[in-house]
């Protein structure tokens, strides 16, 4: 019999407890709690690495410094947990670790809850044997409210806290004799069973602060003000107004209101940036309230940020923090995305000042991908897909993080080729892909976004989008490794399709359980969709290519005669011209709609029938030259498969035009948007689903579209737009370098591919040629 070797976690966290104030389970609902553990270091050593989590979060001090947060989203079954080396903020001697850590005792859109609450910390340096256990000194942390709203449907309460009601307790000679010792569970015990390590990188933390002070206001604090669950709603009972102003912000005094009143100020940060706000406070007499409103966008005329009660979210983005006297510095716990900040300062008996500033946050993506145009229009919308990339990477791949921060799929396939093409890091993209496979419904469907508890998030178009990401996974990297892991999940939703699927039309059918999303337009969803089976088709024939190298050759050949079904089936929902109609309706009969979402992916599979000639010139192109405006419109999101299509086409410079005419009021504001012309507090301007021009105009203008998997061939093909671009490209193979430049009537091409990349080239006026061979090359 093989001795089974202990697991990394195990060894590890063997001696470590998770450990609470009071109870893992009493009276969760929106708490924090505060934890302190002394020790003694006789050396510092090269490194020191300490291994933390908390369900759901923590914020790790030592000796008064902040040193990260975490941990990464996931699920209890198999609880993330963070390595951070720690050298930097220890000292030899007396040292002293602090941790803020938070539940909010219920699930939201990034966190299921399982009724427990913890802390598990694990660290061996030398002599020092350093482990969360029932010798740490814990308390519930009372200056904060239970009792506050949501900032939004799916995200986290606000915080509201008092600083009169706690010290300095991150401070090293902080007296914590009168706190508790903290309940403790074994670190493998439910809901914590196996624990893992997050797999991606620390978050990337960088202090930010206000580009402007844009005006301010004053007035009378509405009643009820001292006491309130929501700061926002309160100041929508205010006047939000702002008169224009000029003053030094950094420090700002703010100067004396007396009781009842308010006054405040309106900040600009410029562009959306993505963080934990931070307050310093000085010479405060204490009792003075100050209330945050965070939002995306204003009102130019007013000065007044756009607020929406009720919204359809209802948004509520704010906090509240009492100050005590004197001198305080207080960082907000929870990270907001937004540009405008509305500071409301009330009861101020004496002036004070005050900075503010921001722990912005992202996942660590590098600038190794480069665009540079002539045409400085496509530069701005480039750099602004790359920053609204930027402020949507976090620990996962999230949709916006305004309102929701969620994981959405759909969503995230655009995101992963972003990082590809911007950074190359496959593992934000692989860790999300293990998440959406973690969380499904009985019968195999993976929910839109994950870890949630939006049970009206189900998308069966999202599963057949997150079998399409396993092939993206392999063509990035090469690796069929998330196939093999996800196989139980990838068939169970296979079985789902197959019972799906109609008898008489060959085609799978709307199931009104779920949300059949497709696209934010009016496509036919009842009965048998088009574009959903196509969907299926495209899905079902990049799996048997995975099953076919994986050599699982009998799966291979079941899902290749599922395909020929399917593409017969398909077949007859051709019209005379040669076009694909949006289905059958759920009574049968044939929808007589030609949307250009059929047209785009009946291309896209290469479908028999389908006339691509027709399909363009009746269909695509008219959309993209703007001759027609379809009923079924494809959104912001949508819309980067027609692009693909028309590029892929010859048709470039038109997929140019339509991305300056509809992304450059986006980079006017900073980041692109959820919709082309969004709602104002209704609708994010702060979308990564929308910022493919990234890689849109690296392929088009660029020219490097990659052919192969691994990027082991590419395609170079450059459309001509301006005088001149350079454009680099990272791939697991090194860095693919075009550059281009108008010389008079001629135009000199650069060409730079590493070792292990074969180039197919095509430029104009000369013959085809293959490079083979690394190097620099001149064309």
């Amino acid at each position: 019999m093989k001795t089974k070797h202990p697991s990394a976690e195990a060894t590890i966290f063997q001696h470590a407890r998770w450990i609470w104030p009071d109870s893992h389970y009493w009276d969760l609902t929106n708490g924090y709690a505060l934890f302190r553990k002394e020790f003694t270091l006789e050396r510092i050593s090269r490194l020191h690495p300490l291994f933390i989590t908390a369900d759901q979060s923590y914020r790790l001090f030592i000796n008064g410094t902040y040193v990260a947060r975490g941990p990464a989203r996931g699920f209890q079954a198999k609880w993330p947990y963070d390595e951070i080396d720690v050298r930097p903020y220890l000292a030899k001697g007396r040292n002293v670790i602090a941790i803020r850590a938070f539940n909010p005792g219920f699930s939201n859109f990034q966190y299921l809850a399982q009724g427990y609450a913890g802390v598990l910390l694990a660290a061996r340096w030398g002599k020092v044997n350093l482990v969360s256990d029932q010798t740490w000194k814990t308390i519930r942390q009372k200056g904060t409210s239970r009792d506050t709203a949501p900032s939004s449907m799916q995200l986290f309460p606000q915080e509201h806290i008092d600083l009169r009601m706690e010290a300095d307790w991150i401070a090293p000679d902080y007296d914590d004799s009168s706190w508790s010792n903290p309940l403790e569970r074994p670190w493998n015990s439910a809901p914590w069973f196996s624990l893992e390590a997050r797999g991606i990188p620390q978050l990337r933390e960088t202090e930010m602060s206000p580009t402007a002070l844009l005006g301010t206001s004053e007035g009378v604090s509405a009643s009820g003000y001292r006491d309130v669950r929501d700061v926002v709603a309160l100041r929508f009972a205010e006047e939000r107004g702002h008169q224009p102003a000029s003053l030094t912000f950094d420090p700002l005094t703010v100067t004396a209101t007396g009781e009842g009143r308010f006054r405040s100020y309106l900040f600009n940060f410029g562009r959306t940036v993505v963080g934990s706000l931070v307050f310093e406070i000085e010479d405060a007499e204490g009792g003075e309230i100050i209330d945050t409103h965070l939002a995306e966008t204003i009102d130019a005329a007013t000065l007044t940020p756009d607020l929406a009660i009720p919204s359809n979210c209802r948004m509520a983005f704010g906090d509240r923090l009492i100050a005590r006297k004197g001198t305080t510095v207080h960082p907000f716990y929870h990270h907001y995305g937004f540009r405008y900040l509305a500071v409301t300062v009330r009861d101020v008996s004496k002036d004070f000042r005050m900075r503010v500033r921001l722990n912005g946050i992202g996942y660590p993506l590098q600038r190794k991908g480069g665009f540079l145009s002539s045409d400085e229009d496509l530069n701005r919308i480039w750099e602004t897909c790359a920053w609204t990339q930027q402020c949507c990477s976090l620990d996962a791949y999230v949709d916006t993080p305004w309102r929701e921060q969620a994981q959405w799929w759909g969503d995230a396939r655009v995101q992963a080729w972003n990082t590809f093409h911007l950074d190359g890091d496959p593992r934000l993209f692989r860790r999300g892909i293990a998440q959406i496979a973690n969380q499904t419904t009985p019968d195999g469907v993976t929910y839109g976004h994950a870890p949630t508890m939006a049970h009206g998030c189900v998308l069966p178009d999202f599963t057949l989008i997150w079998i399409l990401t396993l092939w993206d996974y392999y063509w990035q990297t090469g690796s069929l490794e998330p196939l093999s892991t996800h196989h139980e999940t990838v068939e169970r939703a296979l079985e789902y399709f197959r019972q799906r699927t109609d008898a008489r039309t060959g085609l799978i059918t709307y199931d009104p359980r779920f949300w059949l999303f497709l696209d934010w337009t009016d496509l036919p969803r009842e009965g048998a969709s088009t574009v959903y089976n196509l969907w299926l088709l495209l899905a079902l024939e990049k799996l048997a290519i995975l099953y076919t190298l994986s050599g699982q050759k009998k799966a291979a050949k079941h899902l290749q005669v599922w395909t020929k079904k399917l593409r017969k089936a398909l077949g007859r929902l051709l019209d005379k011209d040669g076009l694909l109609l949006d289905g059958f309706d759920d009574k049968g009969k044939i929808v007589a709609s030609r949307s250009i979402h059929s047209q785009t992916l009946g291309l896209m599979a290469n479908l028999k029938g389908l006339d691509p000639q027709t399909a363009l010139d009746q269909v695509l192109l008219p959309f993209i030259r703007e001759e027609i405006k379809p009923k079924a419109y494809p959104s912001a999101y949508w819309i980067t498969y027609v692009f693909s299509v028309l590029m892929e086409r010859g048709y470039g410079t038109e997929v140019i035009a339509f991305i300056k005419k509809y992304w450059l009021p986006m980079a006017d504001h900073g980041t692109t948007w959820e919709n082309f012309q969004p709602q104002r507090a209704f609708e994010s301007h702060s979308h990564a689903w929308s910022a493919h021009p990234l890689y849109h105009l690296m392929q088009i203008v660029g020219g490097i579209t990659q052919t192969k998997s691994r990027w082991r061939e590419i395609a170079f093909k450059p459309t001509f737009h301006g005088d001149s671009c350079r454009t680099i490209v990272p791939t697991p193979l090194g860095a693919i370098e075009s550059h281009w430049r108008k010389q008079g009537d001629r135009t000199h091409v650069e060409l730079k591919i590493p070792k292990g990349i074969r180039a197919k080239v095509e430029l104009p006026g000369r013959p085809a040629v293959v490079i083979s061979k690394s190097g620099k090359w001149t064309l």
